[in-house]
């Protein structure tokens, strides 16, 4: 699967394709991912969230393998495992509800599971956290696969053709 995203053509373009298609559904306190290496580039989707009025952005400071959602400050580029300079993040979430999980993915099925990088680190954090889950992706990574035990599906996932609802 990361050989299929990382050879798709026009990476960007679908990228910003599926962030509008993203941004129409979404309000409140919103905690996105960062992208690192060939993921879906949510950058356009930030930047549109961040110029409305009725939106907090939150994003991944993982310690470990637990997901701290902290308020965006500023954009950096990420480091591997998709953290951003310290200087980036403010203020952790508090007791705020946490309204819609935008999340990166390597695959997904059509009953709404995801196949992340290994660690669980977001079935962990949908465990404890009662969130809207958006899986983003390019159609290309829909596959078939069995979900392990522990998996906790999306809610929906958005693509460049679509949003699919599970």
């Amino acid at each position: 699967m990361k050989a299929t995203r990382k050879n798709l053509a026009d990476k960007q373009a679908l990228s910003v394709v599926a962030c509008s298609r993203a941004e129409k559904l979404v309000y409140g306190n919103i905690l996105a991912y960062v992208p690192i290496g060939s993921e879906l580039s949510t950058l356009p989707l930030i930047e549109l969230l961040r110029k409305r009025s009725d939106v907090a952005v939150y994003v991944p400071h993982t310690v470990g393998t637990v997901i701290v959602p902290r308020k965006l400050v500023k954009l950096d580029k990420p480091n591997g495992t998709g953290n951003l300079p310290d200087d980036c993040y403010g203020e952790p979430l508090g007791a705020e509800k946490l309204h819609f999980c935008i999340t990166p993915l390597l695959g997904f099925n059509d009953a709404g599971y995801r196949l992340g990088y290994g660690k669980g680190c977001y079935d962990m954090f949908f465990a404890e956290n009662d969130c809207i889950k958006i899986g983003m992706a390019f159609e290309a990574q829909r596959i078939y696969f069995s979900p392990e035990s522990n998996d906790i599906p999306l809610d929906c996932c958005v693509t460049e053709q679509k949003v699919i609802y599970f």
